[in-house]
């Protein structure tokens, strides 16, 4: 129960006032009751484990039964006494990362990311939909601006029901949106606006704080294609330029690695990769949807990719 969930001036306040219920922070309840279960399995807890995964499963049937609305096909905050609010906003989305949505409801929330009318803007995803009345389309904070957070959220709530296309759709153009922003203003912003490439109004000027997650973890992520794997030992890298590409000096799982993949300009069709590690990984590689897997040891290593056009 919450009077706020932590969005200043949201149009959801006032279903919240006096104490209501919020979509947002009773699924990061099951999300954390599902990750206490994890670390009690880690440390041989089983009796916990299954207290706190039981917990997890109550919580996604509760929300479920009184958050989900079949009519709109969207989740909403309840009031003090129990009432559905009528409400839509990005709140419903940690629905997806908790791993509380069935996978027709998530396939219903999916869809509203690609609706240009709600939260398939210029610029996604804003916090309120462009149909939801108290939406500003320069976003207003809380009212309709995309911000960095909350984006990595739906990001990863996506991945976690296998939408891996459209949470790589979402990441790039949040990455592209930043960039042309920074590209006009020297800076990286609080929040930004959903239909144009500016700043949100308000929003606060070298906001890096979260912001600095666009050119980091979407860049190195979604336009680079690295995604570690560090408790296994394993990178995982989607190439996905045809151009020289890689990263140098990343770090992951206690290593520093420098990646370098190049077309051969020898024989057409194979790609060179170079990659120098203080230490032994597991390396999988796609490109052209051809999986390769090597062993990289410490030092310099060199393989030959074979790619399917």
């Amino acid at each position: 129960m919450t009077d706020w969930a932590s969005m200043d001036n949201s149009p959801r306040i006032p279903t919240l006032f006096g104490g209501g219920t919020a979509v947002d922070t009773s699924s990061e309840m099951a999300m954390f009751a599902q990750q206490m279960a994890e670390i009690a399995t880690l440390l041989g807890k089983a009796e916990d484990a299954t207290t706190f995964r039981s917990d997890a499963e109550e919580l996604a049937r509760v929300i479920n039964q009184n958050m989900w609305n079949a009519e709109r096909k969207f989740y909403f905050d309840l009031t003090v006494d129990g009432k559905q609010g009528n409400v839509k906003t990005i709140a419903a989305y940690w629905t997806l990362i908790a791993g509380v949505a069935s996978e027709d409801q998530a396939n219903a929330l999916a869809a509203e990311l690609r609706n240009p009318d709600s939260f398939g803007r210029r610029h996604r995803v804003p916090t309120v939909p462009a149909d939801q009345k108290g939406y500003d389309s320069v976003g207003f904070y809380w009212r309709g601006s995309v911000w960095s957070p909350t984006n990595t959220m739906i990001i990863r709530g996506l991945e976690r029901y296998g939408k891996q296309d459209l949470a790589n759709e979402i990441a790039l153009e949040h990455l592209a949106r930043v960039a042309e922003v920074f590209q006009s203003t020297g800076t990286v912003w609080e929040n930004y606006s959903p239909d144009a490439a500016t700043p949100g109004s308000p929003s606060k000027p070298d906001l890096v704080g979260w912001t600095g997650i666009p050119p980091i973890l979407c860049f190195l992520e979604y336009a680079i294609g690295l995604k570690p794997d560090a408790p296994n030992n394993r990178l995982m890298w989607v190439v996905k330029s045809d151009k020289r590409c890689g990263c140098e000096q990343y770090r992951f799982g206690g290593h520093v690695v420098s990646l370098v993949a190049a077309p051969d300009e020898s024989q057409p069709g194979k790609t060179s990769l170079t990659v120098e590690s203080d230490g032994a990984f597991d390396l999988r590689v796609e490109r052209h949807g051809v999986k390769s897997d090597f062993k990289v040891k410490a030092g310099k290593n060199k393989f030959d990719l074979t790619s399917r056009n």
